[in-house]
């Protein structure tokens, strides 16, 4: 067994290398399968390929001729430009940097490089190379360079600095993903480590962590257009200039973004974006498909590349209201290869697909040793991918093509033909081509069914070339085709400064009939300093909005707050009229200003519902003592709403926590609350006198706390009320009933409040319970009353000195405390005397030897068992879905395992797994903050904004800390305890590391492309379900019941839900077999109403209901669905026949449906 002696547990893994060692007769062998990567022969890696039906796949480029290809771009002569890297991830003291920009051609045009020229080197880890204006633009660590041949050797002579001043904080995050954007503006990405500090003619221009930079060459004009990702190695441009992004450290797949957009890790952001494939693996490079050579259902195609998993994947994206939807389509390419890593995959001039392969067993990233011997430095290659049912196309001419012949050729279909014509015209410059433009633009044929976007492809000409024509643009956004509209928005806010009435052109558009074109207008709006610029933008409010529309119009609100604001403080603003969109305003803003006017709305009941969380949480927040005296008496009118009363006193509770502010006047008649019907309402009325300490309440409050007829939960926060009140009475009844009272729980909570009173009081108290509690949850609320507290742990080792508490209590409290991210070793220590456990406290990390992980590693390669292994990780008592998902389904503090064995080698993971602190996966990182109450807050960083800390503690809750409260931070442990494997055998923990292994890496454990429900929600047998349940019918597990308690179940990674070990609550068939029925849960979401298909594996012996309405059920069944959340109840009889449940989503046939499953914890 693996347990809490580090000793034994050395002389197991020493015995185990001996029998190893008599095996084969040398333990260098094993050592040497640590270093060895693959034969490096392409061919073999090319049959390892699974290739999309209708594809095949040839070597175009390989080593020598090239090695460790970062990025790639072909110029319009159809030569291939290489960033390449051999040094990377870091340069060695002393080493030379010699990285390189290669240049490949196929000069025969036979679809086979025949000649590469160096033609940059020198460079130190240059990761982005684009062809234009007459040589290439290179990203080179903090410097974006410009280098030029003039001489015609193929070699550059001219180096010149365009930009510097880019972070280089992480090598796999710098400056990247060179991209030519249609209109003829440079976009690149840096990522979340990097801090860039721009100086340009127009100012310096700063960016802390990711996000996507636009730049104008000629003009030097510099902004930032996105914000957000982890690691956003992909940006491109569809068929009508929207923007799309990957992310190769986030698990969203295919993100939709436009100007200002802002993604998960933007600094100082309050709110986000999600990607279109939640769940995803993480993804690197993206291309969009089109052109004759591909098929017909391929065209517009979005690949991108799995490079954990060894994939080039393909997404269709499609238009859904203001934004799109993503579904994974079958792969182009897979493969078990350990050493194919496609980090960028580009469209060629013939028509075919081209992937980067990096080529390496080890993907790169921080966490994996910067000096790992697996590493490889030599070897990449690129592949090209061609459809059999087509021939490739011939190779535009366009580099001595006529300005005719190049704007002809923006009437093509193939995408790389179109922007690289736009790249010449644009080098040629306006005086060459803005007759012959106007010409074209002349001569356009409007019966031609592109004429909508030959059109738009003149207008992005005319960008290109810097020829503002302002009839041009006036005809694109009168477009028919409300994609050229949105699309011209963007090229008219370009040229807000050349077309003095562009504001007027575009505010109408806010109210355009088409969901795109209204966000791009409100975004475009934004820059402009109108006064009637929210006005005009909220005319948007007058449609449908769904969340990407929501977040333009909320991000315009903010960002331009100074110029309606004051209108509305002054009571001038058009808004005022129409509350809801005041409100929008409102709540978007994050000022204390808006409390007056917020009042006013809810004492005149304007505000809805589903608005007053939000509103009271703003009141909460920046309300004065006036600004809350009204609500506290609207909480005190009879014919308030009980569930409205609830809300209010808890905003103003959060009022006074945070910032000690209470209502204005008399605050007894608070009184009156405690005999409410309404539970919630008398909870939050006694936890605002203990916090105002109202004096005159305190012996209601202690009669309440007294009485055995009082509600548990009423009670406990009549506890902490008198806490908050203060005195010697209070403090001796708390310490009493910690002793007395037959209710653990309500000891519990005296214990707790006692400590708000009397820290060594409550901590004697603490390990007297520790001796009669076992419960992990009450230990876990014992134990966070004093390790959430600044001085809390001292005080308890104190406390646990020469006392006993019970075994089973320290093994829980041990794991509790290394789970809370804060090093507690006195603490810990403390525990395991006080149990009787090893004197040294915490359970201690591992660290094997080479020759003790060599046997490990040989273990788990041949006497693994992966189907054993997921058993095991889907252990209740291991918690493992509780940080971390497969495939979207499970706990967010841990990374998604989803495609961990294709990304990680096995001596990784055992390392990652014996000792968790050793190599800590980058952006899940543990804080710890104290703030300047004493409070101690541990957890993953979620993002840092302008106000708060946003932190996921160990359960996936959020929690948001004010940072002038913050009076400490600093890195913590690892959330995931060590010694949290202790319990298994060594075998158990060699099928669980092999289970790890093949996620991502085979196909039996890969999430495939197939939408099923992963994330499930199960009842619990608890007595009061099981009443429920049999007093009245099966029907009522789809109702809200109180009784019921539904907790997390996750499929497995096919896609299977066990349900043999589910608790039998009923039954739902009287018969000789039948057992009793199991009941689970899942969500739907549509954001576009419809027919859908829901795809059972058996429908026998189950019902469904969806919200309380029953279904008949069909192996097909389908449904109509209104847009929003809709949850599925199932009631499963538990026959002998029913192992797994399994549930596919499928579209129905030619439904405008846009439905997605629920992932999650």
């Amino acid at each position: 067994m693996i347990n809490q002696s580090n000793r034994s547990l050395r002389l197991f893994f020493l015995f185990s290398l001996c029998a190893f060692y008599l095996l084969t007769q040398s333990t260098t062998w094993a050592q040497r399968d640590l270093t060895d990567i693959p034969p490096p022969d392409p061919e073999l890696e090319r049959k390892s390929f699974k290739v999309a039906e209708g594809f095949e796949v040839n070597l175009y480029a390989a080593d020598p001729q090239i090695a460790k290809p970062i990025q790639m771009n072909f110029d319009p002569q159809g030569r291939l430009w290489i960033a390449a890297s051999e040094i990377y991830p870091h340069i060695k003291p002393g080493e030379k940097a010699n990285d390189k920009i290669l240049v490949v051609e196929d000069k025969d045009g036979d679809g086979t490089a025949d000649k590469t020229t160096v033609f940059a080197d020198g460079l130190l880890i240059p990761t982005a190379v684009m062809p234009g204006d007459g040589g290439a633009y290179v990203g080179n660590s903090t410097e974006l360079l410009h280098l030029k041949d003039t001489n015609g050797d193929g070699k550059a002579d001219v180096r010149k600095t365009v930009l510097a001043g880019f972070g280089t904080e992480d090598t796999h995050h710098i400056l990247h993903t060179l991209r030519w954007g249609p209109g003829g503006h440079l976009y690149f990405n840096q990522s979340i480590y990097i801090h860039s500090h721009i100086e340009t003619p127009h100012g310096v221009r700063r960016l802390n962590g990711g996000g996507i930079w636009k730049y104008r060459p000629e003009t030097m004009d510099l902004e930032v257009v996105m914000r957000g990702m982890v690691n956003s190695w992909g940006h491109h441009f569809d068929r009508w200039g929207q923007s799309f992004c990957t992310d190769g450290a986030y698990g969203h797949g295919i993100n939709y973004t436009f100007p200002g957009a802002a993604f998960v890790t933007a600094v100082g952001m309050d709110r986000i974006l999600k990607g279109l494939n939640l769940g995803s693996p993480k993804h690197c490079g993206l291309e969009i498909l089109s052109g004759r050579h591909l098929p017909d259902d391929w065209q517009g195609n979005m690949i991108t590349n799995d490079f954990r998993g060894h994939r080039v994947c393909r997404f269709v994206v499609t238009e859904n209201e203001a934004g799109y939807v993503s579904r994974e389509q079958v792969e182009v390419i897979k493969t078990d290869h350990v050493a194919f890593r496609p980090i960028d995959v580009k469209m060629g001039p013939d028509g075919a697909i081209y992937i980067a392969d990096w080529y390496n067993p080890i993907i790169q990233h921080g966490e994996v040793d910067f000096r790992d011997p697996r590493r490889d430095h030599t070897h990449g290659r690129i592949w090209r991918v061609t459809y059999k049912g087509k021939p490739t196309l011939p190779r535009p001419k366009l580099v001595n093509a006529t300005n005719q012949e190049l704007l002809d050729a923006l009437k093509l279909p193939e995408e790389w033909t179109r922007q690289n014509a736009k790249n010449v015209l644009r080098e040629r410059g306006q005086a060459k081509v803005e007759n012959d433009l106007k010409v074209w633009l002349k001569n356009l044929d409007p019966n031609d069914l592109q004429f909508e976007h030959n059109l738009l492809e003149g207008l992005w000409v005319a960008q290109c070339i810097n020829s503002v024509q302002p009839e041009l643009l006036i005809r694109c956004l009168e477009s028919k085709d409300g994609r050229a509209r949105a699309a011209a928005v963007r090229v008219a806010r370009h040229w807000k400064d050349q077309i003095p009435l562009s504001y007027q052109l575009i505010a109408p558009l806010a109210d355009d009939t088409h969901p795109r074109v209204r966000l791009e207008a409100v975004r475009a709006l934004s820059f402009y300093d109108q006064p009637t610029v929210l006005t005009d933008a909220y005319q948007a409010l007058d449609h449908p909005i769904d969340e990407f529309l929501d977040y333009a119009l909320w991000l315009t609100t903010r960002e331009t707050k100074p110029i309606w604001l004051p209108q509305v403080l002054e009571g001038k603003s058009t808004l005022q009229k129409d509350p809801r969109k005041l409100l929008f305003a409102l709540t978007a803003v994050n000022s204390s200003e808006v409390a007056p006017v917020i009042t006013k709305l809810i004492q005149t009941g304007q505000i809805p519902d589903s608005e007053m969380q939000t509103s009271l949480n703003l009141m909460a927040k920046f309300g004065t003592s006036n600004d809350l005296q009204p609500l506290f008496e609207l909480a005190l009118k009879k014919d308030t709403k009980a569930a409205q009363k609830a809300t209010i006193l808890r905003a103003l509770v959060q009022a006074f926590q945070s910032r000690k502010v209470r209502p204005a006047g008399d605050l007894s008649s608070l009184q009156k609350l405690f005999t409410s019907q309404s539970l919630p309402v008398q909870q939050a009325a006694i936890d605002c006198a203990g916090l105002w300490k109202n004096e005159s309440l305190r012996t209601p409050i202690r009669d309440l706390a007294q009485s055995d007829q009082t509600k548990l939960e009423l009670r406990k926060s009549c506890l902490f009320a008198l806490a908050r009140l203060g005195g010697i009475q209070n403090q001796d009844l708390l310490e009493n009933l910690s002793i007395d009272s037959d209710s653990q729980d309500l000891r519990i909570a005296s214990v707790a409040a006692l400590a708000e009173m009397n820290l060594k009081l409550a901590a004697k108290q603490t390990v007297s319970l520790m001796k009669d509690i076992t419960s992990p949850s009450q230990l876990s609320a014992l134990s966070n009353i004093f390790v959430q507290r600044k001085r809390g742990a001292g005080v308890l080792v104190h406390a646990l000195n020469g006392k006993t508490i019970s075994k089973d209590a320290a093994i829980q409290l041990g794991r509790l405390i290394q789970s809370s991210g804060r090093a507690n070793p006195q603490l810990a220590k403390a525990i395991a005397v006080a149990g009787g456990l090893s004197s040294s406290g915490a359970p201690q990390a591992v660290n094997l030897s080479p020759k003790e992980m060599a046997s490990m590693v040989s273990a788990i390669k041949t006497k693994g068992d992966a189907k054993r292994g997921e058993a095991i990780f889907r252990r209740a008592d291991l918690s493992c879905l509780k940080c971390h998902a497969i495939g979207g389904a499970g706990g967010k503090v841990g990374p998604d395992m989803i495609s961990l064995g294709g990304s990680a080698q096995l001596d990784y993971i055992v390392d990652s797994l014996l000792n968790p602190n050793k190599k800590v996966k980058e952006n899940y990182n543990a804080v710890t903050v104290v703030t300047d109450q004493g409070k101690v807050f541990s957890g993953v960083l979620v993002r840092r904004t302008d106000s708060q800390l946003v932190l996921r503690d160990v359960n996936d809750n959020i929690m948001n800390i004010p940072l002038d409260q913050i009076d400490e931070e600093a890195p913590a442990a690892s959330l995931m305890p060590v010694g949290l494997l202790d319990k298994l055998t060594r075998q158990e923990l060699v099928d669980l590391t092999r289970f790890l292994s093949e996620l991502g890496k085979t196909e039996a454990y890969r999430v495939g492309k197939e939408r099923v429900v992963r994330r499930w929600r199960v009842m619990k047998g608890t007595p009061a379900a099981m009443n429920a349940i049999r007093r009245t019918r099966h029907a009522t597990a789809a109702t809200e019941n109180p009784a019921f308690v539904w907790e997390p179940a996750y499929s497995q990674v096919n896609g299977n839900l066990p349900v043999r070990n589910f608790d039998e609550i009923g039954k739902l068939h009287v018969s000789n077999r039948a057992k009793g029925a199991a009941f689970v849960r899942c969500e739907l979401e549509a954001t576009s109403p419809g027919k859908t298909i829901l795809k059972f594996n058996s429908v026998e012996g189950l019902k469904m209901w969806i919200g309380e309405k029953p279904v008949v059920l069909k192996p097909e069944t389908e449904l109509e669905l209104t847009k929003g959340k809709h949850r599925l109840t199932f009631a499963i009889n538990l026959t002998p026949e029913r192992d797994v449940l399994r549930l596919e989503l499928l579209d129905a046939k030619d439904s405008p449906a846009q439905v997605a499953i629920v992932n999650g914890k």
